[in-house]
Parts: C-alpha cells; sequence; structure tokens
C-alpha cells in the first residue's frame, strides 16, 4: 500500500519540497503500523463524514448520563452512538492499540489484567504496599493533551486536531468512550516511566491499573518513612498534570495481615479472590435452588433485574481468573440452575 501512497504522491504535479515532505510523513506513519491519514478532507472522506464541525457532531452523536458511584458521588458517563462508537473503535484498532505503552500499565492492556497487576506485588518476605487513587481519571485529560498524542504518533496538526475531537467531549476524554482507555494509558506513559525510575530508585515495585496506583516493598527498616516520601513525591508529580489523589482511597497496608490490591488479596502464599464474593456466589446459588431462579428473584424484589444469569456467570468468572478450578466449578453450577 505505501508503494502506491508514494507512487502517487510521485505523479502528482506539487513543487517537489513538498512531495518529499508527504512522502516522509507517509512513511513514518507506514513504519509505526499506523494508517496514512494525509488531512481533514482525508479523514472525512474515511468515516464517511459530511459536516465538518465535529464538536456539533460529537454532542449529536452522544448519549450523556450518570451513574451512582459507591461513595454516592455521580459519575458522568458518555454513550456513543453506532456511528461514532463504530468510528472510534477504529481509531482504537488502527492506531492507539499499535503504540506501545509502559510495562507498569496492567489496565486496558492484552493479556494483562487485575490479577497480573496484583502479582507484581507478591514477595516471600513481609512487606507493604503504599496504594494512590486518581480522582475523576478520565475527565483529568484534556482535549490539548489528547492531540499531543497524536501529533507524537506522527499526524499532523490539522488530522491530529480533527482525531481529538473525535475522541473527547467538552474538551475532556469521557468515561463510555471506547478509545478513553487506551489515550488515558499512552497519556500516562511518561508519567509510568518516571514513577518506575523512583521505585527502581528506592529497590521497590511500582505498576499501575487504569487510576489505581501500587507501590511495594520488603518490609524492612524505614519503610514508613519511604511512604510518606512516596505520597509527597506522587501527589507532586500527578498535580503538574493536573491529576488530584483521591485521599479516601490512599492507604499504606503493612504487617502481617493479606494486602487488597485491585480488589484481589496478596500474601507471601500467592493471590487470592476476597472471600465475600465466593460467600456472595455460594449464597445466590443455593437459593436459586432452594426456591428457584425466578422464586428467589421475587423474593429479593429483583424480579426486573435484567441477565441475573450474566451478572452470576461473570462473578464466577472473576473467580475462574484466579482459580480456574473453583471458577469452572462455579459456572457449571450456575448453568445446571433452572433458568426455565
Amino acid at each position: 500500500m505505501i508503494k502506491q501512497v508514494i507512487f502517487n504522491i510521485q505523479l502528482s504535479d506539487l513543487p517537489e519540497q513538498e512531495k518529499k515532505d508527504l512522502i516522509y510523513y507517509a512513511e513514518n506513519l507506514y513504519f509505526k503500523q499506523c494508517p496514512v491519514i494525509f488531512d481533514n478532507q482525508h479523514l472525512m472522506k474515511l468515516f464517511e463524514l459530511q459536516d465538518h464541525d465535529l464538536k456539533r457532531f460529537m454532542t449529536e452523536n452522544t448519549n450523556h448520563y450518570s451513574i451512582k458511584k459507591r461513595n454516592g458521588d455521580l459519575r458522568e458517563v458518555w454513550k456513543p452512538n453506532y456511528k461514532l462508537k463504530t468510528i472510534q473503535k477504529w481509531i482504537l484498532k488502527n492506531i492507539l492499540n499499535e503504540i506501545k505503552v509502559s510495562e507498569c500499565a496492567h489496565g486496558f492492556v492484552k493479556s494483562k489484567s487485575i490479577l497480573t497487576n496484583a502479582e507484581t506485588h507478591q514477595y516471600k518476605e513481609q512487606f507493604w504496599v503504599f496504594s494512590m487513587d486518581i480522582k475523576d481519571f478520565f475527565p483529568s485529560i484534556k482535549y490539548h493533551e489528547v492531540k499531543r498524542i497524536f501529533m507524537g504518533i506522527g499526524y499532523s496538526n490539522e488530522v491530529s486536531e480533527a482525531l481529538s475531537l473525535l475522541t473527547t467531549v467538552h474538551g475532556k476524554l469521557a468515561q463510555g468512550f471506547p478509545t478513553s482507555p487506551m489515550l488515558s494509558n499512552l497519556f500516562f506513559r511518561d508519567i509510568d516511566e518516571e514513577f518506575q525510575q523512583i521505585a527502581s530508585r528506592y529497590h521497590i515495585r511500582y505498576s499501575r491499573y487504569a487510576d489505581d496506583i501500587t507501590f511495594s516493598g520488603v518490609q524492612k527498616k524505614g519503610y514508613l518513612v519511604l511512604s510518606e516520601k512516596l505520597k509527597q513525591i506522587v501527589t507532586s508529580v500527578l498535580s503538574k498534570h493536573n491529576f488530584i489523589v483521591n485521599e479516601a482511597k490512599t492507604r499504606l497496608m503493612k504487617g502481617k495481615h493479606p494486602k487488597i490490591i485491585t480488589g484481589l488479596v496478596v500474601t507471601s502464599q500467592g493471590v487470592r479472590i476476597p472471600q465475600k464474593y465466593i460467600r456472595r456466589l455460594n449464597k445466590e446459588i443455593y437459593y436459586c435452588r432452594k426456591f428457584g431462579v425466578n422464586g428467589h428473584l421475587k423474593y429479593q424484589g429483583l424480579i426486573t433485574i435484567a441477565n441475573y444469569k450474566g451478572y452470576l456467570i461473570g462473578l464466577a468468572r472473576f473467580i475462574y481468573m484466579v482459580d480456574p478450578v473453583k471458577g469452572a466449578k462455579f459456572i457449571k453450577m450456575i448453568k445446571d440452575l433452572d433458568w426455565d
């Protein structure tokens, strides 16, 4: 394909220097395995968009609603319609997924998960874990920072501007857009590397799963002072990038007690699912067997709940991720329930 693009450029009646610039631009994107998009007109034709007012296109093709978080606060969610979602998935598949993120990132990364994130912090000796959470993670990343990502990939100012408009709303990343997770990882790449360098300096470990930041180390003299120092350093670095630390989710886990990392229990013996999930699923299956699925749902006042089976299977698969034998047993038990 690139040979044909270069051939077409050479056949054009453009000035020689402009031809050279276009060929360099196209080859740079090609070698990064990204599609060549020359200008806005090219992009509009690619996505079959008639209107050049992309801001208006974004607001007209998204649904906005709020969901309540565990702490009672509201989280804004933007749901793209079919056309916009198709465009964003194309951008994700053909551009963003081709760009390497930090090895420290475990969220939204192929072959990584909350399990690999937790396993990073497993020690044989007694250890400590220091975790922090970023408040309003996606919306804290602004349009101009997203544009800088696309320009860093190699796209022109004009194309980067259009791609950024198609992946943000009201000037920021949005919860609910398929492109937001990977864009957040790409934006955070340099910060991840900075935190990894800090971890290496102090002979400790670092990882990140989306907005969850985790440091850990062997519990030895001076670790309490180090954890306080880490808090100051991380808060300072994040504030430079307009991120705010969620103080309510900042904690130091120490001693012989199990450490909770991205929802999983980490001990010197390994990583396991918290018992509350096992108990919850056992309880649900027990009552479904005793009263029937519909009888149980009706008694609980959940008769209108959609996809209850999917909810139970989701819990079982969560368990399967860490304990395949136990997870497979739960999945079979759920499928064997009377769903008629």
